[in-house]
C-alpha cells in the first residue's frame, strides 16, 4: 500500500473588488445619486410590482469616490428589489453625530442568502470610502441593510 502525501499548494489572494478606485474624490449629492440609481432599477421594480422611494434629503453631500458609492448603494437596493414583490421599498438616511447611515428597511427574509455572494465586495468598496455595511434585524422592520459613512466626509 502506497502512502499518499498531500503537498499544500500556495493559496492565492482573491481579488475582492473588480475595479480599482480612482483617486478622484468629488462632491457627491447623495439624493441625486440615489435618484439616478433608482431610475436604472425602475424596470426591475416595475417587473416585480415594487415601488422604491428616495427618502434621502436633498443637500446631503459627501466628498467621496462616486463610482464606489454608487456600486455599494446600487447593490444594496438591487438586492432588495430583486427579492421583494408587491412592496413599497424605502431608501432612507439617518444622521447622528459621527456618521450617516443609508438604510434600506424591511429588506426581506432572504436578504442574507441573496446578498452573500456580493457581501465581501460591497464591504471592501464601502471601506474604501471610509464606511461599512451592516445587516441587522429589528422587530418593526425585519431585515435591514445599512451603509454607514463617517460625517468627516460630509460636504458643506
Amino acid at each position: 500500500m502506497k502512502a499518499i502525501s498531500f503537498i499544500p499548494r500556495p493559496t492565492q489572494k482573491a481579488a475582492v473588488v473588480p475595479f480599482e478606485p480612482s483617486s478622484r474624490r468629488i462632491k457627491v449629492s447623495l439624493h441625486q445619486l440615489v435618484n439616478d440609481l433608482l431610475a436604472s432599477l425602475q424596470p426591475l421594480a416595475m417587473k416585480r410590482n415594487n415601488i422604491v422611494l428616495n427618502g434621502v434629503p436633498q443637500g446631503l453631500c459627501f466628498i467621496a469616490e462616486e463610482n464606489l458609492m454608487a456600486y455599494v448603494i446600487w447593490n444594496m437596493i438591487n438586492t432588495v428589489v430583486s427579492n421583494k414583490k408587491n412592496e413599497c421599498i424605502h431608501v432612507q438616511t439617518l444622521v447622528d453625530d459621527d456618521r450617516t447611515m443609508i438604510c434600506v428597511r424591511d429588506a426581506g427574509t432572504y436578504l442574507y442568502r441573496s446578498l452573500g455572494s456580493e457581501y465581501r465586495k460591497l464591504q471592501d468598496a464601502a471601506e474604501q470610502v471610509g464606511g461599512c455595511i451592516n445587516v441587522y434585524n429589528d422587530e418593526k422592520y425585519g431585515s435591514n441593510i445599512v451603509f454607514s459613512i463617517p460625517n468627516a466626509r460630509m460636504a458643506v
